[in-house]
């Protein structure tokens, strides 16, 4: 099954898999990574202040990159400087056709005003490890935001949504980080979860997540 969100391990990157990053110095052993494996470039809060600029330069040297994880992060300074280059870098993705995973921690509300603000030009959009109150999800997918569910949704007030949420857009997700001999197991393990829960078969939930990749994956240049 595609795994919608994680990160590198000790191995090298060749899962059905989107594997994120959270700084530039990551951003080269994707270069290396496996045929279903795909690659996303990010730069986290905590690594900012940082060049938009380098980050398109890379985009458009590298066609088959997408942009994971960019986001907010109340844990961070400078809140204005996160939302500007978060803003800025929603107009890259926008521009090049290119999908971007969201991070955000206790910030809910600040991005769904800047995808309020941004909503006639978004590029797809993965809400990574979402634990948003439902009515927050909901105004997010209505600006064409796929929530995605990471193990950590089981300690989440979300758990008492689960019929709610499969009506709704969605991706499952590990946001796996690691010795890559654990994968496999909390793979199985979240997907079982999830099925118990929400009454979905691990088949519907395969293709429900094949049907994500190809989305975020569908590049396609606004230009």
């Amino acid at each position: 099954m595609f795994d919608a969100h994680r990160h590198l391990s000790n191995e090298q990157a060749t899962k059905n898999a989107l594997y994120a990053t959270s700084k530039p110095s990551e951003w080269p052993r994707l270069q290396h990574r496996g045929l279903l494996a795909l690659g996303g470039i990010g730069v986290l809060p905590s690594e900012l202040p940082f060049d938009a600029t380098v980050l398109y330069e890379h985009l458009v040297a590298n066609p088959g990159f997408l942009i994971a994880e960019v986001g907010l992060d109340r844990r961070s300074p400078d809140r204005e400087g996160q939302l500007a280059f978060l803003a800025e870098i929603l107009h890259i993705g926008f521009e090049l056709g290119r999908s971007i995973s969201l991070h955000c921690v206790r910030e809910d509300g600040l991005l769904l005003s800047l995808l309020r603000a941004q909503r006639r030009r978004l590029p797809p959009l993965l809400w990574h490890g979402c634990t948003a109150s439902i009515e927050t999800i909901k105004e997010a997918v209505g600006y064409g935001v796929i929530p995605s569910y990471g193990p950590n949704i089981y300690n989440s007030r979300l758990v008492g949504h689960m019929q709610h949420i499969k009506t709704l857009p969605f991706a499952l997700e590990t946001d796996f980080t690691g010795d890559e001999g654990d994968y496999e197991r909390m793979f199985t393990e979240h997907i079982q979860a999830f099925c118990s829960l929400s009454g979905c078969s691990e088949e519907q939930l395969e293709k429900h997540n094949d049907e994500i990749r190809a989305i975020l994956t569908h590049n396609q240049t606004s230009r």
